[in-house]
């Protein structure tokens, strides 16, 4: 609870609350955490702030209560994010004995309601003499001590989650414009070349000025390129069960976390893409120019976004690739052969593959028209190559037999 965040570096690995990461997968979560969703959260915040000044000035512990409840729900809404889930699981505790503190203590003597304090030492007084009477035991809210002393450790949560917004207020936007105007540009990707964007990044002024985000009017909303944290070199048991020597790291900022896992990740060749259908960050493990995400697409359930779009983009293609669109209409010709039942399978899997070499060498040789190539692709051609027969299928009623024909 002192604000302490611990976690430890392991090549391309990071471990945080007992868990193992590839590095960046906290990154990529967080950065899906954009303006639509961190604008209600802020103000949620702003809201829990307030009430804990009109606290402060009455001493009312309806409004702890009611703020108590508040802060429970925007625990609730940032625990979608992995890096939140692990920062935050502590105080659920703090939250629920605050809910029962605030329920069960009467702050000022009933006689007094109508005449309040005057000044804090009062205040502080008649508040130590009530908690005599009580029964119940005062350590409730974890923290032991006066109501004072409660109060003045339950805010500094308060302040904490606003410190913890405004970072990544700073971060996202941040490392969302590193990603699309510098790193979307690479012709390239490799640990090198992200190093050296990332060196680009935070030495050009120009880039400088443009793309690092500060907003005005927050405390802690600077994008920082130097952190403070310390780091010891640890022999340590990993979440798998096996043995290495980490960095550990401690650090107060949630800034520093981010940023140490998304510069692992990019030491690892590893980078952040934004899909280009349901527009969300996704990890990617290797130096190709990914443009989809594996994950369901919004746009028509049935497949994911990589497969959606990439039938999307043959649609496009076909409008101007005479090609592709004879590739098209090849795939549906063995398609209906395969709902026909007159091929298996097996077979239709074999065709569609010879069409898919024979695309190939088409696109990459100018010398093959579309026409040689919708010759190499038809039906009398393809099927003798790939040893599929199709299995014709009596129709009709069958034939009458006529007398003299068994002769």
């Amino acid at each position: 609870m002192n604000g302490d965040i611990v976690f430890y570096i392991h090549g391309s690995t990071i471990e945080y609350g007992g868990t193992l990461f590839d590095a960046g997968e906290l990154t990529t979560d967080i950065l899906n955490l954009g303006p639509r969703e961190y604008t209600p959260l802020y103000d949620q915040l702003q809201h829990i702030q307030s009430l804990a000044k009109q606290y402060e000035s009455t001493q009312d512990r309806g409004i702890w209560w009611e703020l108590n409840g508040c802060l429970m729900e925007l625990r609730s809404q940032l625990s979608k994010y992995r890096v939140f889930q692990i920062l935050l699981q502590d105080d659920q505790q703090l939250f629920q004995e605050a809910q029962q503190y605030t329920q069960q203590f009467s702050f000022l003597p009933e006689e007094e309601i109508d005449c309040p304090m005057t000044t804090p030492e009062q205040w502080e007084a008649a508040a130590a003499q009530e908690e005599e009477n009580q029964t119940i035991p005062p350590q409730l809210l974890i923290y032991p001590g006066s109501r004072r002393e409660k109060w003045l450790y339950y805010r500094k949560r308060i302040d904490r989650y606003q410190r913890y917004l405004e970072e990544v207020a700073a971060f996202n936007p941040t490392v969302h414009n590193f990603i699309n105007f510098v790193l979307s540009k690479l012709e390239h990707n490799s640990s090198e070349n992200y190093a050296a964007a990332l060196y680009q990044f935070y030495n050009d002024e120009r880039l400088v000025e443009k793309l690092i985000v500060n907003p005005m009017g927050l405390e802690h909303s600077f994008y920082q390129k130097y952190d403070h944290c310390v780091v010891s070199y640890v022999p340590r048991e990993l979440p798998d069960g096996k043995f290495a020597i980490c960095q550990e790291h401690t650090t107060d900022s949630l800034q520093m976390l981010l940023k140490a896992d998304y510069m692992t990740a990019l030491n690892a060749g590893y980078n952040i893409r934004r899909c280009i259908v349901c527009k969300k960050y996704f990890l990617v493990r290797s130096g190709a120019h990914v443009l989809y995400c594996e994950g369901r697409c919004p746009l028509d359930e049935r497949f994911t976004c990589r497969q959606y779009g990439s039938y999307e983009i043959q649609k496009e293609l076909a409008r101007d690739v005479p090609k592709i669109k004879t590739k098209i209409t090849a795939f549906n010709r063995i398609r209906k052969d395969y709902q026909r039942g007159i091929i298996t399978e097996e077979e239709m899997r074999r065709l569609k593959d010879a069409v898919r070499d024979r695309l190939f060498d088409a696109l990459s040789s100018s010398d093959i028209s579309n026409e040689d190539f919708e010759r190499s692709i038809s039906s009398q051609h393809l099927y003798p190559i790939c040893r599929v027969a199709r299995q014709t299928r009596p129709r009709g009623r069958p034939r009458k037999v006529k007398d003299g024909d068994d002769a």
